[in-house]
């Protein structure tokens, strides 16, 4: 008996390894990752991270839920469309992430091969163009444009926000938090490098 106890024991937990391990091979996971490695070395681009991460979820639990609107009337049970429904936005949160993390490996590479100053530059303009385009919606849609614009609000303070943090931290030396903008850039490539085998 407790060697067939054993041995139920031993294959729920190889079981339970391989599900871990599928599960932390995933783009979502992968972002969840980075985000929590890069908690205490660089803080802003760990919430960013974990805002990215949210907007994933967000895109996947709307397609899911357009599709079982979708699919319910065909579908007495709802079993069916539940199904459906959970395999579409599986598959967009995978898609979302992946191209989260190819945006994010492309801007390190530009980071590192442009430096500090033209970074800043770009996340400058980045920021001008979004309260350009958020005060031309405001002004056309008026009090209306804040209900559905939400999301867009919400990622523009954070671009403003790392545009500014980024100004204090690498290119101001008096501040307190001054960093050094090569090791950061190394330091994230190499999170990034563990976290796409899951580490």
């Amino acid at each position: 008996m407790r060697s067939q106890f054993k041995a139920m024991a031993g294959r729920i937990k190889a079981a339970a390894s391989a599900i871990d391990g599928a599960v932390r091979q995933t783009h979502a996971a992968r972002l969840a990752i980075m985000a929590a490695n890069l908690r205490r070395p660089l803080p802003l681009i760990a919430m960013l991270l974990f805002a990215t991460l949210l907007f994933c979820l967000f895109l996947a639990w709307s397609s899911a839920r357009g599709v079982f609107i979708v699919l319910s009337p065909a579908s007495p049970t709802g079993i069916m469309a539940g199904i459906a429904a959970a395999v579409a936005g599986l598959a967009v949160l995978e898609l979302c992430a992946a191209f989260a993390i190819t945006i994010m490996t492309a801007a390190l590479q530009l980071a590192y091969d442009t430096g500090r100053h033209c970074v800043l530059a770009l996340l400058a303009i980045a920021s001008a163009l979004g309260l350009a385009a958020l005060a031309w919606r405001l002004a056309a849609e008026g009090a209306a444009a804040p209900a559905g614009a939400v999301l867009p609000i919400l990622g523009l303070c954070g671009l403003v926000a790392l545009t500014l943090w980024f100004r204090r931290a690498y290119l101001r030396p008096a501040y307190p938090g001054f960093r050094d903008f090569w090791v950061d850039i190394v330091e994230a490539r190499h999170v990034l490098m563990r976290a796409a085998h899951g580490e």
